[in-house]
């Protein structure tokens, strides 16, 4: 895509960064003109977060860019990148807006879970048996919220310019039973059904594998199509959630994921797995539902 309000912060913040190391000044100066943090400049510059329209105006005039079409170019990325995305109706937390805006922009993304199905490929059932796990720390309505939210997101595969995704997921996140059996019976089935989009690529790392990189939790990086657009990382945990955007760290992510790769089943060996796995579900679901009726069957005698 590339079009949203974070693709226009970043375009912008890049713009700024080329300005500023022109004219020869510091992040430091920046801060200090803008009575701000040094934190404030780096978030600006990222595309993390956007800049008021006066602040903006000090910035140019401190760099030296006196030049009215650029000045007025710039404007406009300022103030379409102040526009609110789809996710702004949702609640979303603040620490998780960021992701979202890159992940909406991006042409292409590589997710690596161990111990769940990725967000972009669950169902509707499985999504919500997940975050009911954590029921008693959220209201039902916050509950219906996220995943709301993550079918919202899973439009990128199907839009007109879908995102390419590549998944790696452990064995372990496959035999699972979250939410009953026929939930992952449903569950599996719709994964073997994505991953014959030519978009999707669904690889499994099996458990015979032993020991592996990022044991620890997933992987999520997210590529642009504008090249001069560095790839950015995500990493979540139970109480949050942190955007990587440090060449290095992403760097390191981006090589995990592909020793990763290097490791789990082929294509058509991981499509013969989901296959065989969901059916084991379903096998599963049939005889526990056969063993309810005997039960009743019993208890009416």
């Amino acid at each position: 895509m590339g079009t949203g309000p974070t693709a226009r912060r970043r375009r912008l913040g890049a713009m700024l960064v080329e300005l500023r190391e022109r004219a020869g000044k510091y992040q430091k100066e920046a801060a200090d003109l803008l009575g701000c943090s040094v934190g404030k400049i780096v978030n600006i510059e990222k595309g993390r977060s956007g800049v008021k329209k006066a602040e903006l105006v000090m910035l140019l005039d401190f760099y030296g860019a006196y030049d009215s079409e650029l000045r007025d170019f710039l404007e406009v990325l300022r103030k379409d990148g102040t526009k609110r995305g789809w996710w702004s109706t949702y609640g979303i937390p603040e620490w998780a807006r960021p992701f979202i805006g890159f992940e909406n922009d991006a042409v292409s993304a590589r997710n690596f879970e161990p111990l769940l199905i990725p967000g972009m490929l669950q169902t509707k059932e499985y999504a919500l048996a997940l975050h009911q796990a954590a029921g008693h720390l959220v209201s039902p309505e916050v509950v219906d919220r996220r995943v709301a939210v993550r079918l919202e997101r899973q439009r990128r595969l199907s839009d007109d310019a879908p995102l390419h995704f590549w998944a790696i997921i452990g064995e372990e996140a496959l035999r699972r039973p979250v939410g009953g059996y026929t939930v992952m019976a449903g569950q599996l089935q719709h994964l073997a059904a994505a991953g014959r989009q030519r978009n999707i690529k669904i690889q499994v790392l099996p458990t015979q594998v032993g020991a592996f990189p990022a044991m620890s939790g997933g992987i999520y990086l997210l590529s642009f199509a504008d090249e001069s657009y560095p790839d950015v990382g995500w990493v979540e945990y139970p109480v949050g959630g942190s955007l990587i955007d440090e060449p290095r760290d992403v760097l390191t992510m981006s090589a995990v994921f592909d020793d990763l790769r290097a490791l789990a089943l082929g294509v058509r060996e991981s499509a013969k797995m989901v296959s065989s796995i969901a059916r084991e579900h379903e096998r599963m679901s049939d005889d526990k539902a056969n063993d309810n009726r005997i039960r009743l069957s019993l208890a009416e005698e």
